[in-house]
């Protein structure tokens, strides 16, 4: 059931993006066209370029969530304001700070500087870029649910019964693990809405380019989405969607995994 709601969720994504990049159009109109736009998106001239597309956007989306995690632990320590300032800084500004770090490093000792869509420089940069402010959220959600569970009641019994410091320290920060991937799963739209433009401002050969492109009306030259335009927009949409669900699935499975709580019996 909640796979079916997941689903129709991204159709519902889809749906609405679609239909309103059609702005030239009558809303009707638009709406009664959808499912042949949909349908068109899986034929073999449109699922061919979309789906490799779509491996470039995987590896900096899904290799974010990843970094994310790993980060999110270690980042808990870490001042609070440290973790408020990491919040806030979009992700296309560590890029572009990244980038110009690479560059002034680079021309100074009179290297070539990548700046290509797999070359593992610039694969870092994107990924740490999308991978850095996620995991401060989930780190600063991460960090309260530890500190809240070192001062629930069930602490301050293993505490009285002679239970080691560290040992309830730890069940603390097993507490916290299930709220960390919660965290990062619910930041997986916008992650994947943050590849769009980090893809689009360099214009790496992704589907968040296409997408990108899309929106800013620089598809065609009446600024029009319409005929193949449309089709590669909507194909490109949905692969970018399905790898936000993909995380977003994923993660809170993890969350479900990972929780050392017993379940609730109906």
């Amino acid at each position: 059931m909640k796979g079916l709601g997941a689903l129709l969720g991204l159709l519902g994504w889809h749906a609405a993006l679609v239909v309103g990049t059609q702005r030239h159009l009558p809303l009707p109109e638009r709406v009664l066209a959808y499912p042949a736009v949909l349908a068109s998106v899986f034929t073999p001239e449109v699922l061919g370029p979309v789906a490799e597309a779509a491996l470039q956007s995987a590896a900096y989306l899904l290799g974010g969530v990843a970094l994310a995690w790993g980060l999110a632990g270690g980042l808990r320590r870490a001042p609070l304001a440290l973790l408020w300032v990491l919040d806030t800084v979009p992700p296309f500004l560590l890029l572009l700070l990244g980038v110009a770090l690479g560059l002034g490093v680079t021309l100074h000792q009179g290297w070539t500087f990548p700046l290509t869509p797999w070359s593992p420089l610039m694969l870092t940069l994107m990924v740490g870029s999308l991978a850095l402010p996620m995991a401060a959220r989930a780190a600063t959600q991460g960090r309260a649910a530890y500190h809240e569970a070192l001062a629930a009641d069930h602490s301050r019994t293993a505490r009285a019964m002679g239970l080691p410091e560290a040992q309830v320290q730890r069940r603390a920060a097993a507490l916290a693990r299930p709220v960390q991937a919660a965290s990062l799963g619910a930041d997986a739209l916008g992650l994947a809405l943050s590849l769009a433009l980090l893809e689009g401002l360099l214009h790496f050969p992704g589907v968040g380019d296409t997408v990108y492109l899309a929106v800013q009306g620089q598809f065609s030259e009446t600024g029009r989405l319409e005929g193949e335009h449309l089709t590669l927009f909507a194909g490109a949409l949905l692969a970018l969607l399905a790898l936000a669900f993909v995380a977003h699935l994923g993660l809170r499975w993890a969350a479900a995994r990972l929780d050392p709580r017993p379940l609730a019996e109906a």
